[in-house]
């Protein structure tokens, strides 16, 4: 399959937004589209502020427009220019935003839970645009290749999707673990997020939360790429 498929499974890092799930309000205060905090962002915790801006920077990093071409070479050029230089860019804004996770790990359980919440877009993101990798024409002709592409991409998002849905279920246990219903919202975001990447790419369900057990206290343990 070429050099290129080589690249972008070796280096797939990827961005591409997702709706929200339509029994969730969707207020505008950030680029992510998630519930509206109880209390204003402005007045978070500087640790969480500061993670949900580099979560929001690294979003925000588009990936290139298709190649005009859909031939091997065209995708071959493609990958090892404009997609390669943009993985590189969009690593560099993930690793950011993981190093912002240390300054929660003592944080209120409804700050923990809103910084799971953004991990689990930001690795969602990243699965749903490795999976809408551009297929030549000659792969997608041929049922026998397209198969082993398929699979070879499948098996490189996976750990991210996985990665995802972890985080949305233990920003639902950190909610529960809350019990307060003003942030009731928040738990059903991430109940039903991470019940659509669990669906989407084919998953075996985490385990699910339980509300007495103690949540995690450190974020970089549960979402440290693979």
């Amino acid at each position: 399959m070429g050099r290129w498929l080589l690249i972008l499974l070796a280096l797939g890092i990827g961005c591409a937004g997702r709706q929200t799930p339509e029994s969730s309000q969707e207020i505008v205060v950030s680029p992510i589209p998630v519930p509206q905090p109880v209390y204003p962002r402005e007045q978070l915790s500087t640790d969480l502020q500061l993670l949900w801006g580099r979560v929001e920077d690294a979003v925000a990093v588009r990936p290139p427009e298709p190649p005009e071409g859909d031939s091997e070479e065209d995708i071959e050029r493609w990958a090892e220019g404009p997609f390669r230089d943009w993985l590189g860019r969009r690593r560099e804004a993930t690793d950011r935003a993981l190093a912002a996770t240390y300054g929660l790990r003592t944080h209120p359980l409804f700050e923990r839970g809103i910084g799971t919440a953004l991990f689990g877009y930001m690795y969602e993101d990243l699965a749903s645009s490795i999976r809408g990798a551009p297929v030549p024409e000659n792969i997608a002709e041929d049922p026998g290749l397209l198969e082993i592409y398929t699979t070879s991409l499948t098996e490189h998002l996976t750990p991210f999707a996985e990665l995802s849905a972890k985080a949305y279920y233990a920003c639902l246990g950190l909610f529960l673990k809350l019990e307060d219903p003003q942030w009731g919202e928040w738990a059903l975001y991430c109940d039903e997020r991470g019940a659509e990447v669990v669906d989407t790419f084919k998953l075996e369900p985490p385990e699910p939360p339980v509300p007495d057990a103690d949540p995690p206290t450190d974020l970089t343990q549960l979402l440290t790429p693979p």
